[in-house]
């Protein structure tokens, strides 16, 4: 059993991705020396963002060699003719062919009110996209009512069958396996067919992690961190999500159907901290006993 979970710890970190900004790129300049050319790479699209400044970062990456895939957040875009722009940007000035399309903030900025509505345009089958992420929510999302959360899980389920790219459900951060189990286990109720993947932190304080997990209002992870912070002295420690992918590894193993397919980092600790992780969990001489389990 430790021997195939090893090996599934593996699968899951060889074709695992990672997130960025534009302001972090632009703060090393490159990333060659950072992240391994075989990850994904995603650049947020924040509500303050420049869009200019996702659609240079998405050119410099894919010159740089990565499979990038910028985030397209609904209500940051402020009309149609701008969300036509920024997609045939992304597709014939920087060559991408991959995209997460997301609700975005609460806060509206122009009359594109859902990820759905995106998807409906047809522009990213315009403009050649073959893969599309939508958000998946684990543990909710406190500006969206559960009920709206599952029928948006069953309207993009719907799209996916006419739809002429592969799509699937990135999921917002949590700390705990059992979050991804019991949220997979009513995602069968709704007869989800679209493949997962988990979105985790990357080694950082926990300080940092329970500010993350805070202002996202992500109600586990909260207490999750929360019971550790007692311990005072912990605040000054690193975390790292060793257990947190074993445990998916087993319940990869355990559970033969389940749609969970990679796994994605955000590198709330830097993502220079985050890669040199991985870099470690990549050496051959991985072992059970090798995992940090915190």
């Amino acid at each position: 059993m430790i021997n195939n979970n090893i090996k599934n710890v593996r699968d899951l970190l060889s074709n695992c991705s990672i997130e960025t900004t534009p302001n972090v790129y632009a703060k090393y300049g490159s990333f060659a020396d950072l992240v391994s050319i075989k990850n994904n790479i995603y650049i947020t699209y924040l509500p303050n963002e420049d869009m200019n400044k996702v659609i240079d970062t998405a050119r410099k990456l894919k010159l740089e060699g990565y499979s990038v895939i910028p985030h397209l957040p609904a209500r940051t875009i402020a009309n149609h003719e701008e969300l036509k722009k920024y997609i045939q940007a992304l597709a014939e000035d920087c060559g991408c062919s991959k995209i997460l399309v997301i609700g975005g903030g609460g806060s509206q900025k122009g009359n594109i009110i859902s990820s759905i509505e995106i998807l409906e345009t047809d522009l990213l089958s315009k403009y050649n996209f073959k893969e599309v992420g939508v958000a998946g929510h684990p543990e909710g999302n406190p500006d969206v009512k559960q009920n709206d959360l599952d029928n948006a899980i069953i309207q993009k389920n719907q799209f996916s069958k006419k739809a002429d790219f592969k799509m699937y459900l990135a999921t917002q951060f949590f700390f705990e396996a059992k979050s991804l189990k019991e949220w997979e286990l009513h995602l069968d109720k709704l007869n989800n067919n679209l493949d997962i993947h988990a979105g985790i932190p990357g080694p950082a304080t926990l300080k940092t992690l329970i500010s993350y997990a805070t202002s996202c209002g992500i109600g586990n992870s909260i207490r999750f961190l929360s019971k550790q912070a007692l311990n005072i002295t912990k605040l000054a420690t690193t975390r790292s999500p060793d257990k947190l992918i074993y445990d998916l590894a087993s319940y990869q193993i355990e559970n033969p159907d389940t749609k969970l397919k990679k796994i994605h980092f955000y590198a709330f600790g830097g993502i220079k901290k985050t890669s040199d992780w991985l870099k470690t969990l990549n050496k051959p001489d991985l072992s059970y006993n090798g995992l940090t389990f915190e």
